[in-house]
């Protein structure tokens, strides 16, 4: 799903956009869920929910995660 965010797209599919961004950058990094709940100070359980969109993560959790996997913060939200 690559369109940007509009008032066309809900809750659900932000979270499901975002959550496979995550995915896709910590794979990037050659991380495991277990390593980056580690980094962030989660549980491995939440991050796979967020990878799949059914939990939407708190402002103070994107920064950490952009922090573990060396992304800018705005780089989370390019397309919205």
């Amino acid at each position: 799903m690559s369109r940007k965010y509009n008032e066309q797209m809900n809750k659900q599919e932000f979270q499901e956009k975002y959550g496979m961004d995550l995915k896709v950058a910590r794979v990037r990094h050659k991380l495991t869920q277990e390593q980056l709940a580690e980094k962030v100070d989660c549980s491995s359980v939440h991050i796979g929910y967020i990878e799949r969109g059914l939990q939407c993560p708190t402002v103070y959790q994107f920064l950490k995660m952009a922090r573990a996997l060396d992304i800018d913060m705005n780089e989370f939200f390019k397309e919205f």
